[in-house]
């Protein structure tokens, strides 16, 4: 896992469960401008993620997993909100661009 998600995750987390970044620091022996490094791309070491794991009781790719299911369910419902609007033939077409894209290899949504 990257430490800018990892970063992410342990905000949220931390900010969910009502617990301050100098505990947070404290349980899992990470000093602040090393979790800033994260947040700025750098990679975390393993014991820091099994500390988290442990810390947070969970499975930090299940929960990684389970955060881009409910990104991408805001994302669809947002689609389909503003596709009601649309007439039939913009959407095919813009459902045809997600498949081009898909076939290349890129999965990102269109311009």
């Amino acid at each position: 896992m990257d430490g800018i998600t990892l970063a992410k995750i342990c905000n949220r987390l931390c900010m969910e469960r009502g617990i301050s970044k100098a505990q947070f620091y404290s349980a899992i022996g990470i000093t602040a401008p090393s979790f800033h490094g994260w947040t700025k791309g750098a990679k975390p070491q393993q014991k820091y993620i099994d500390a988290i794991e442990t810390y947070f009781d969970i499975d930090l790719d299940l929960y990684e997993e389970s955060e881009q299911r409910e990104e991408l369910r805001e994302d669809l419902k947002t689609l389909l909100k503003s596709a009601k609007d649309l007439p039939p033939s913009s959407v095919y077409e813009l459902i045809a661009e997600i498949h081009r894209r898909k076939e290349m290899g890129r999965g990102d949504a269109p311009d």
